[in-house]
């Protein structure tokens, strides 16, 4: 079923008649109005939907006026059945207007006495529209925490609604989108990475660079039968592109304009495909020069092809040769690739709007630092992220509690900080027998958390530092499991926090993610070849959307790669870039955005996050990157050390930062006692670890828990190097240090 909709001499009068009623008119206005033989119909036809029920329907047409890019169409998306039950492939497209293109309809008919809520959203379609089911992905969205809402009455016959996209209740509340079906891919070009033959003779080089997608016949509904010559023929696909060293640096539709480059610059461009085994990025270059009078005299450089499908993992660097129309090699440049993907395991839905980081109360927030702080670095009566931690933060006050997250060999997320766990070895004695309280010497060794499961870290236990270190009686220090409240236990799984009655769902969770990087010393904070991101970001996601339900949720990290996956894999959740900034106290990152505040700063806008966590050393000599983060209207945060001192928490909270991250607010759970554990497991543990020394297998003949065979750790608080650790995510934190076999695993 159809309607017609007037040409454009009635459209006027139509949107006179629609002004005077305050948005909403019935169309028997329209029709006495418009009322005549004269009418011409336009060509442009309405879909009309329908419940095809038996209760009273209302005729609904929803007018929307939008600033999309040609490639993008308009959907509705609700919580009523024929609007899809907020799923985003069940939307319905609306009709783009074929004379003010800035406008889209569709016209519904919908139940009467019933409160419908709905929300926009823009998206790009698939083009092989042979498909039965026609796919499409969320470009932007309207984010609003409360959708829109229709409520109809008995007494409605027809109702027009007119809408600006991303405006509503006096705000605008417009969001990219997420990924639902399709995958992102990141290429940047560093321009000071390109290399020519004979750089003197060309005069301002150019970059043009298209995305494409190539059909491909390992695509689902591909027949080589059925397409033709054309078909297997690259088609070009929408893209943006970032000047990131430019003032203007936000991304831009790509219309594949020529882009001058200097040494400096930094161009990031991206694209979203249904796939990425087929998906490739051309890199042109061109010498354009003007000697011969005003005209601009363009030369082709030379031509690359990056092809998405030649990465591994989904990240990484590939130096590729750029070719003139000989196919000779003229030159080089590396590409630096990401590719995300989305979160497969659970479906989400338009239903929650965005959470935004804003102050409440208009005032700066404070956020407990691993609950009520570092129990090592900073004694304190409360072990680090541990739910007891986080109970006490929760009762002095704190908005928000910060914790750490990280991954396990069985693929859970736990709550702790530190990448290793410390282990301290002894040589077997000669009698084959091992008394814990000799004062022997240990070799001091260290294991990834990473390389351990979950039941394994179990095996914790703890005990009083200051006894423990004279080991003057090991086994009478031992508190058993069974004398130590569940609270306090270390490791945690995220679920448990996220599920944990006792911590009131009023008080939000800032979530670190880590992930271990590489420094620009040319060490790693962990080793090579760790987790693939895409598949570890998607295993703490989906813990949180599952179980945080109505509890404030931000994401943050210290990777710039981890925060652009923790922004596009889901819709509900801001993301804030972590950074250490310019500072002298840890060690400098090899990724070029951690480098100073400035460029967190860019980085955070660009990519459309929520903001940047600032390291209080660099602001307390430059206060500039906040201020430059406040024109961007980027929520601010900040954490270190420095807001111990009473007199820089009050400087930064008199700048209006939203958050501190802190922990002087705790001071009454902080005393000079500190703490550690103990930790036993069954002799098949060992093989977990390798000495890097070689030290034969020592003695495991103390029958502590349920096997014979354990043996004994004690956590220390400082890092293997003696020293505090690097990037601000390491410092001064529980190490887990024990006795264990010599075994034969790969040292890390």
């Amino acid at each position: 079923m159809y309607i017609v909709i007037l040409d454009k001499i009635y459209l006027n009068i139509f949107w006179r008649s629609i002004s005077t009623n305050l948005g909403c008119a019935s169309f028997n206005v329209v029709q006495r109005l418009c009322c005549g033989e004269s009418i011409r119909i336009a060509s442009r036809w309405l879909p009309f939907y329908s419940t095809n029920m038996s209760i009273k329907e209302v005729e609904v047409t929803f007018i929307l006026t939008s600033s999309f890019a040609g490639f993008e169409s308009a959907f509705i998306s609700g919580s009523h059945d024929l609007l899809g039950k907020w799923n985003p492939s069940a939307g319905l497209p609306m009709v783009k207007d074929t004379i003010e293109e800035n406008k889209w309809y569709i016209q519904i008919m919908l139940p009467v006495g019933e409160k419908i809520q709905y929300r926009f959203f823009s998206a790009i379609s698939d083009p092989r529209t042979s498909l039965p089911n026609p796919r499409h992905f969320i470009t932007h969205y309207e984010g609003s925490l409360h959708p829109r809402e229709i409520f109809l009455s008995d007494e409605s016959e027809t109702r027009i609604i007119l809408c600006e996209f991303g405006e509503f209740e006096k705000q605008a509340f417009e969001n990219s989108g997420w990924l639902t079906c399709q995958n992102e891919v990141l290429l940047t070009i560093d321009a000071s990475m390109v290399r020519f033959m004979h750089p003197q003779k060309l005069h301002h080089v150019h970059l043009k660079v298209g995305a494409f997608r190539t059909m491909s016949s390992y695509e689902p509904q591909f027949s080589v039968e059925e397409n033709t010559y054309d078909d297997f023929q690259e088609s070009c696909w929408p893209s943006w592109y970032s000047h990131f060293k430019s003032h203007d640096c936000a991304f831009k539709e790509n219309r594949n304009e020529m882009l001058s480059i200097t040494p400096r610059d930094i161009w990031i461009f991206k694209a979203q495909f249904f796939t990425t085994d087929e998906s490739i990025f051309k890199v042109e270059f061109f010498s354009i020069s003007d000697e011969e009078g005003d005209s601009p005299v363009v030369e082709q450089i030379g031509t690359a092809i990056v092809l998405t499908s030649a990465l591994q993992n989904y990240r990484g660097s590939i130096k590729l040769p750029i070719c003139d129309v000989k196919n000779k090699v003229v030159g080089s440049f590396v590409a630096e690739l990401l590719i995300i993907k989305p979160i497969t395991d659970i479906k989400q839905t338009l239903e929650c709007g965005f959470t935004e980081v804003k102050k409440q109360h208009n005032r700066t927030m404070n956020i407990g630092h691993r609950g009520v702080g570092q129990s090592c670095a900073k004694p304190c009566t409360l072990p680090e992220n541990t739910i007891a931690s986080f109970k006490a933060a929760t009762l002095s006050g704190a908005d928000f509690v910060e914790f750490d997250v990280q991954m396990t060999k069985d693929w859970l997320p736990v709550v702790y900080h530190d990448f290793f766990v410390k282990i301290w070895a002894r040589k077997r004695p000669s009698n084959r027998t091992l008394n814990l309280n000799d004062h022997d010497d240990f070799s001091v060794q260290t294991i990834a958390v990473s390389d351990l499961t979950k039941d394994e870290l179990d095996m914790l236990m703890m005990v009083d530092e200051q006894k423990f270190a004279n080991r003057s009686d090991v086994q009478g220090n031992l508190i058993k499991d069974s004398e130590v409240d569940a609270e306090l236990l270390p490791f945690p799984l995220l679920i448990q926090v996220l599920q944990h009655q006792s911590l009131p769902s009023c008080v939000g969770f800032m979530i670190e993610v880590k992930y271990p990087q590489k420094l620009k010393c040319g060490c790693s904070e962990l080793y090579e070849n760790y987790t693939e991101r895409n598949a570890y970001v998607d295993v703490i996601v989906t813990d949180v959307l599952k179980n945080a339900h109505q509890r404030k949720i931000i994401f943050s990290s210290f990777d710039p790669d981890v925060c652009l996956m923790l922004k596009i894999k889901q819709n509900r959740y801001p993301v804030l870039f972590l950074t250490q900034g310019d500072n002298s106290r840890y060690e400098i990152y090899e990724d070029w955005r951690t480098w100073s505040s400035d460029t967190a700063v860019k980085f955070a806008f660009v990519h459309d996050l929520a903001g940047v966590a600032f390291h209080s050393e660099e602001l307390l000599s430059n206060i500039a990157p906040y201020r430059r983060a406040l024109k961007l209207n980027l929520a601010t945060f900040v954490w270190g050390d420095d807001l111990d001192e009473s007199r820089h928490r009050e400087y930064f909270r008199n700048l209006h930062f939203d958050e501190l991250i802190v922990m002087a607010l705790f001071e009454r759970f902080r005393r000079e006692i500190g703490f550690a554990y103990l930790l036993y497991f069954a002799s098949s543990f060992a093989r977990a670890c390798k000495l890097k020394n070689q030290i034969s297998p020592i003695n495991h003949s103390l029958g502590l828990r349920k096997s014979s065979l354990f043996q004994h750790v004690h956590i220390k608080s400082y890092n293997s190097d003696g020293q505090r650790s690097t990037g601000g995510r390491s410092s001064f934190t529980n190490k887990l240090s024990f006795l264990a076999n010599g075994c034969s695993r790969a040292s890390v």
